[in-house]
């Protein structure tokens, strides 16, 4: 019997050594290292840009990001204790006016994704294109806060609450979570998809995955960096939140801040739960300029040891310096040397070369895109006028004007079907509308800034004072660009009156009625315009301070200045663009 109870415990002893030494299990008393990659708000920008970095008292302008070299990057860092995970946001480019996702999509298939998170702009053509992409996926989509009902394209739709990796035997939940009032009125959802709340949805989804002994859970959210902050205070049994919505660059090493460029944190951002735990947030900028890395250990209860990461913007030369001529030029081999030695020795910006199996996968679209920029996309019946400062008309006469920033409000209005008017300043409109055929490259050339399109909810009153704003700055300094045009606002201006009384009789179209009244001054209204003059430019001045006092008023859809026009063209009866409906012109009279 003795020699029988030995040899069972040499071979205990025997087989425990094999299973510690093959790697297949982590032992429950170790330490757990987990690594997450993440990204955001790529808003379908999938190529690289031209991009100034301040280095060494100059401003270098270089290639950043682009989904090939975070791809790229990707593959570097990957390894059996990875996650990769998107926290959501399509739309804002022609890649998603001109394909709906496919492209982003087939990227995150062959990058194979733990877990993609919905934001609200995948809703911004409508449940049945947002119930292809999810069956064209290959990767888990998590939301637990959308419930699809019968009526929804959706309903039959793969989306989950949450997903769980195993790694080396342990287990990580990942729940899903997105921002409800922004989605029902800021996106094309419809009343068949019910929302649930945000707090009480993920204190549910914690409690699920903790009843099935899941003790490290990951918080994979579209709610913008201070709603993420807010929930990890209330709620217990986060470990991480991966953010996402509100592009915000968190960094903790200061370098990217020496680069010139708006660091919103620390990277990752430290909060207390109720119960006094740490929750660690992290989000990784925008437009795939970068990779988020964050590097966790877990102890054997599935308490974080520690956790370290940072914001990793990945950039590729020729490396260009602007001469005193404005020209940019291709900088010496000596100089290119030196920059590149000393983005090498940061931690927050690396040299990265673009992946080859992405660039094939862009390569047709990219050749499409490239292609339909030349085509014919709509065309103009007659060549408008194109004055920044209208010359005095009486009502009833050819009205005078920028026809051309009235129609590209309209274009806002149209793209936006949450606002209820909308306000262009002139001079974010550089080319004349002229008779004849219109093409993508002719909206990319009548507004080449990179400017979004934004809304900023405000009262009549409100309205009224900036349209006073503009009308002043552009008649009493040398930007005449700051003349305001309209669509669904329309007014009698006299440029020879007193500051704060040239804009009189202001009307509002109704957008369900179509019929005009006069403007309510104590009313909110939500207003469509350019993210230039949102900040507060060409005397702007009261779309900065309603934004200043209160933050929630201000919403940016990050798509790109041209694409409204792009679409407005393509949604026009026979994509043609008529004359002037005097009637709907912003412009009652001027003298």
């Amino acid at each position: 019997m003795k020699r029988t109870i030995i040899l069972g415990l040499v071979a205990a002893l025997l087989l425990s050594i094999v299973f510690a030494g093959s790697g297949l299990a982590q032992g429950k008393n170790e330490n757990f290292n987990l690594q997450i990659l993440h990204t955001n708000d790529h808003h379908s920008h999938l190529e690289g840009q031209l991009y100034d970095l301040h280095i060494d008292g100059e401003n270098i302008r270089m290639q950043l990001g682009g989904m090939s070299r975070i791809v790229s990057e990707i593959n570097e860092l990957r390894n059996e204790n990875t996650i990769v995970l998107n926290s959501g946001e399509l739309c804002g480019t022609l890649y998603f006016s001109l394909f709906k996702g496919e492209v982003d999509f087939k990227i995150f298939n062959m990058l194979k994704l733990d877990a993609y998170a919905l934001g609200n702009h995948e809703f911004d053509e409508g449940e049945g294109q947002l119930a292809k992409l999810i069956e064209l996926a290959e990767f888990p989509i998590v939301c637990a806060n959308i419930h699809p009902t019968e009526r929804s394209p959706l309903f039959k739709s793969d989306i989950k609450p949450y997903v769980i990796k195993e790694i080396n035997g342990e287990k990580v939940g990942i729940i899903g979570v997105l921002k409800v009032v922004k989605t029902v009125e800021s996106s094309m959802v419809t009343d068949a998809v019910e929302f649930s709340d945000e707090i009480e949805t993920v204190r549910a989804n914690i409690k699920e995955l903790q009843d099935m002994n899941i003790n490290k859970i990951i918080l994979l959210s579209h709610l913008g960096y201070e709603e993420d902050i807010n929930l990890a205070k209330k709620v217990t049994g986060i470990d991480v939140i991966i953010g996402g919505d509100t592009h915000n660059l968190l960094d903790s090493t200061g370098e990217l801040k020496s680069l010139n460029l708006n660091v919103t944190g620390e990277y990752p951002t430290l909060v207390g739960n109720p119960d006094g735990e740490t929750v660690y947030i992290a989000q990784a900028w925008e437009y795939a300029h970068g990779l988020g890395i964050m590097n966790i250990q877990f102890d054997s209860e599935g308490r974080i040891i520690s956790c370290k990461g940072r914001t990793e913007l990945l950039v590729e030369g020729p490396f260009l310096t602007r001469d005193e001529n404005r020209k940019w030029n291709e900088v010496a081999e000596a100089k290119t040397k030196t920059l590149m030695d000393f983005i090498n020795g940061l931690e927050t910006v690396k040299l990265q070369v673009p992946d080859s199996a992405t660039e094939k996968i862009l390569k047709p679209y990219k050749e499409e895109l490239e292609s339909y920029k030349h085509v014919k996309i709509g065309r103009v019946t007659k060549t408008m006028p194109f004055d920044r400062i209208p010359e005095p008309f009486k009502k009833g006469e050819t009205p005078t004007g920028s026809y051309a920033a009235y129609v590209i409000a309209d274009a806002f209005l149209a793209y936006t079907h949450s606002a209820d008017v909308a306000i262009q300043n002139a001079g974010g409109v550089r080319i004349a509308l002229t008779d004849g055929d219109f093409t993508t490259a002719d909206a990319y050339t009548a507004l080449p800034f990179s400017n979004t399109i934004v809304t900023i909810k405000m009262s009549g009153a409100d309205i009224q004072q900036v349209l006073e704003e503009g009308t002043h700055y552009a008649i009493s300094s040398d930007s005449t660009g700051a003349f305001p045009y309209s669509s669904h606002l329309r007014y009698d201006v006299d440029k020879s009156a007193e500051q704060g009384s040239r804009i009189l009789n202001l009307e509002v179209k109704d957008k369900n009625t179509n019929k005009w009244t006069p403007i309510d001054l104590t009313k909110i209204y939500k207003v469509v315009t350019n993210s230039f003059i949102a900040l507060g430019k060409d005397g702007y001045y009261t779309f900065e301070r309603v934004q200043d006092a209160d933050k929630s008023v201000f919403e940016d859809t990050f798509a790109n200045y041209a694409v409204p026009l792009v679409e407005y063209f393509r949604d026009l009866p026979e994509n043609t663009l008529p004359e002037l409906n005097v009637e709907d012109y912003c412009l009652k009279s001027v003298k």
